[in-house]
């Protein structure tokens, strides 16, 4: 998966940096937050010292994942030696790229390591490890430590472990493949802990997201072309006592409809903007192509994108003799 050239400069400057910025990306996912957090647990542990960064806090389900909550959403890039950012498929997706656009032009003088899996990456790094075949950033992290020869904690596999399982769907996805499986029985062997993982991300949910799930079944309907649509407005948020995070997972159940060409979940977000989240099951259809014509990317059979605008519903009636 990475060859040994990359595997010494990755070394090289994670021996020789002592100071680390682990920037996770906006609205993190357990992809993104399993892989920075799983990173402070490995480098502290060998005297590094170290801050995740994201625009957003950690969702409630992902609590859990340790120091997540001294995340920092704003820093001085020059007191840092090496940054690395985990699973942003573009640098706009770390939410940084405004503030700090040295973190990307290369002028701040420190290494950058751009560590990802989406095959829309456009390798703003100094050093990118772009591995369209893994399943999540967290394979790839496991498997350059394991070449690397370094010990991964338990405390470690578990963060690892969570951006697995959750980018996998459970091991229910189609990119459950024989190395996502082999390395997720290395972690498990490492003493990753998976009945936490399984239970604070897909056996506990509250009420209020039941009901933003209820509005989202409701408001559901496929057209005439097989393509599945839901929405969620501000006031199915703010009628329901839920958040944007409190839907993850629901975009999947709506993929699941058969015959469907493909999903796609509609949500008003704060400051006029709307998110758009695809799913698909076909061999045929490539979510991430659609996603990149509004600015956005992914995967082949899951993407997103966001755009300006609000939702605005529309009825039409027709008379058919």
């Amino acid at each position: 998966m990475i060859n040994n050239i990359t595997i010494q400069q990755i070394e090289n400057i994670l021996t020789t940096a002592q100071k680390f910025l682990l920037v996770s990306h906006r609205n993190p996912d357990g992809d993104t937050l399993g892989s920075t957090t799983g990173l402070y647990q490995l480098l502290t542990k060998r005297g590094k010292k170290c801050d995740i960064a994201c625009t957003d806090t950690a969702p409630p389900q992902l609590s859990f994942l340790p120091h997540t909550e001294n995340i920092i959403h704003e820093f001085n890039i020059k007191d840092y030696d090496a940054i690395i950012i985990c699973d942003a498929a573009a640098r706009d997706m770390a939410g940084f790229n405004d503030i700090y656009p040295e973190l990307y032009n290369g002028t701040s003088g420190l290494p950058v390591l751009n560590i990802d899996h989406h095959p829309t990456n456009d390798n703003y790094g100094t050093i990118n490890i772009v591995r369209t075949e893994a399943a999540s950033t967290t394979v790839i992290l496991t498997q350059i430590f394991m070449k690397m020869g370094w010990e991964i904690p338990a405390s470690a596999a578990t963060c690892f472990l969570t951006g697995i399982y959750t980018d996998t769907g459970s091991f229910m996805h189609s990119n459950t493949d024989p190395l996502t499986l082999k390395t997720a029985s290395y972690l498990m062997k490492k003493g990753a802990n998976l009945s936490l993982i399984r239970k604070k991300i897909f056996k506990t949910t509250n009420i209020s997201t039941l009901k933003l799930w209820g509005r989202v079944l409701e408001n559901t309907f496929q057209d005439r072309r097989g393509v599945i649509m839901s929405v969620v407005t501000h006031k199915d948020f703010s009628e329901t006592g839920a958040g944007p995070t409190d839907l993850t997972g629901v975009v999947d159940y709506v993929n699941s409809v058969p015959n469907s060409k493909f999903s796609i979940l509609l949500t008003e977000k704060a400051g006029g903007q709307v998110k758009a989240s695809l799913r698909t099951l076909k061999n045929d259809v490539d979510v991430s192509e659609i996603a990149s014509r509004f600015g956005g990317g992914g995967h082949k059979k899951a993407a997103g994108f966001t755009i300006p605008g609000q939702l605005k519903k529309e009825t039409k009636w027709s008379v058919i003799s």
